[in-house]
């Protein structure tokens, strides 16, 4: 670790968590003793992004020491105390960090994020109890940019003073712009792609081309193209990639974003030439995704100069590697009428899976549902999904409707379950309070209260059909899920 690479701040911190780490009796320093240092110091960036985020710093510290005390400790303390292979490892992702900014040196705030990098060893309850992610962080610290430094003029800057304005205009507008689906994938935030296998081919195969190497998924809603986009992504992490596309980093672009608060002429022109500016100037480790890519075609519209005339140069030398996915009627009515756009596009046809694909997929993805639901799902409910989709809801395009289906299901079993766990005891409780009182007046009363009783028992009757009816669709679901509460 090149120590001159940090500044004054972050090497404070790694002498607080050498202290942090003393202080608990741990043979090593550890990623959460880091994580305690980081988030002590006062007056640093760090407690602006987590004030930004929502998060009170002595909160994080106090849930991190506590972690920290439940750990197995020594019965003294060493003097001279490690650096685990964890900690030195989020270190030099900060050096990584630190250089993605187009920052001189490593500061406190390069260290948050590669603490909470999907890969850092940070320990997956705090990651769960703090609830801040890398991108979270990545975006407060673009917010917080103030325009002027974003925007300001280079003669307005001392020559050597800090980072060049362009640089940081392309980075405030990359981070600001794009979320990194390879870090949600390493996350394991996306489901699994499954049956998709020979369009991921086709995608890689026209990324690596030299020229023309921008692949457009044309299908129809729900067909699983943006599932093609996050399969390349978990691929890219499971290194199941060829080497020339090992470690590129797969970037979404939230074109909604990027048109957002663009108040006057050429601002979103700007800021969408600056974001290709940094891809192209990654030289091919960043890949954008854009989903409805249709959106750039007119998107700026200012003086006729448009996003999609903005991509056109990189696009045709091959410096812009951009992966979209759109309709086949989209394409057609707005890609495809400007042919120059159209040209420098390689189509990857996707069509809607047969039956007994749409059924793989299903199996495959269901996994994910029943660890969100709490609920097992029976083989034969996932094929009746996908089969009585495909029968009564035709115009809607497989696996999407079958999922759709899936997960409503789930949803609706649930809200009847706590429906009927209430109701089910009450409704006994209340025919048990009937038939005693029937019993009492069994052989009493006259003419007139006899025929009120009839007209009550008939009632009764056709509520304990009711109950029985309730009683033998949830009775069982109540009484074993009781058992397993106990």
């Amino acid at each position: 670790m090149d120590i001159a690479s940090y500044s004054t701040d972050s090497r404070a911190i790694i002498k607080i968590a050498r202290e942090v780490a003393a202080e608990f009796r741990h043979p090593e320093i550890e990623v959460e003793h880091l994580l305690v240092a980081t988030v002590r110091q006062e007056d640093s960036q760090v407690e602006s992004v987590l004030t930004q985020l929502g998060k009170n710093p002595g909160g994080v510290a106090s849930v991190t020491e506590t972690y920290l005390k439940e750990q197995s400790s020594r019965a003294s303390a060493r003097e001279n105390l490690t650096v685990s292979p964890a900690t030195q490892a989020v270190l030099t992702q900060a050096l990584d960090e630190k250089a993605k900014l187009y920052d001189a040196l490593v500061e406190p705030e390069h260290i948050l994020i590669a603490i909470f990098d999907p890969r850092s060893a940070l320990a997956p309850y705090l990651r769960e109890k703090i609830d801040i992610t890398k991108e979270d962080i990545y975006r407060a610290i673009a917010e917080m940019k103030s325009v002027a430094e974003i925007t300001e003029a280079p003669s307005e800057k001392a020559p050597g003073e800090g980072v060049p304005t362009e640089a940081k205009r392309e980075v405030a507008g990359t981070l600001r712009y794009c979320i990194d689906m390879t870090n949600q994938a390493a996350a394991g935030e996306f489901d699994p792609m499954i049956g998709r296998e020979d369009e991921l081919q086709q995608v890689i195969q026209i990324l690596l081309r030299r020229r023309k190497n921008s692949p457009v998924l044309v299908g129809g809603a729900g067909v699983g193209k943006s599932a093609i986009v996050e399969g390349f992504a978990q691929a890219v992490i499971d290194g199941s990639v060829p080497k020339a596309l090992g470690g590129v980093k797969v970037m979404s672009v939230d074109m909604g974003s990027l048109v957002a608060g663009a108040k006057y002429k050429g601002e979103f022109e700007e800021r969408f030439k600056n974001l290709v500016g940094e891809v192209v100037k990654s030289g091919g480790k960043i890949i954008l995704f854009i989903d409805e890519i249709h959106t750039i075609a007119g998107a700026g519209a200012g003086g006729g100069m448009d996003a999609g005339n903005l991509i056109k140069p990189a696009l045709a030398r091959g410096q812009l590697r951009l992966v979209g996915a759109t309709t086949e009627e989209e394409y057609t009515k707005h890609l495809e009428k400007d042919k120059a756009l159209d040209r420098r596009f390689e189509r990857v046809k996707v069509e809607e899976p047969h039956f007994d694909d749409a059924v793989r997929i299903a199996r495959g993805v269901v996994p994910k549902y029943q660890e969100h639901h709490k609920i097992v799902y029976t083989d034969e409910a996932i094929v009746a999904a996908v089969k009585y989709s495909q029968r009564y809801l035709s115009e809607r395009n497989l696996p999407d409707i079958a999922l759709d289906i899936i997960d409503e299901a789930a949803s609706e079993y649930h809200v009847k379950k706590e429906f009927s766990s209430v109701k089910v005891p009450l409704l006994e409780k209340q025919i048990a309070e009937l038939e005693k009182l029937f019993a009492q007046m069994q052989g009493k009363g006259d003419g007139k209260k006899k025929e009120a009783l009839e007209k009550l028992e008939s009632a009764y009757e056709e509520f304990t059909r009711n109950y029985d009816r309730m009683h033998q669709f949830w009775g069982h679901r109540l009484e074993v899920q009781s058992g397993a509460e106990k």
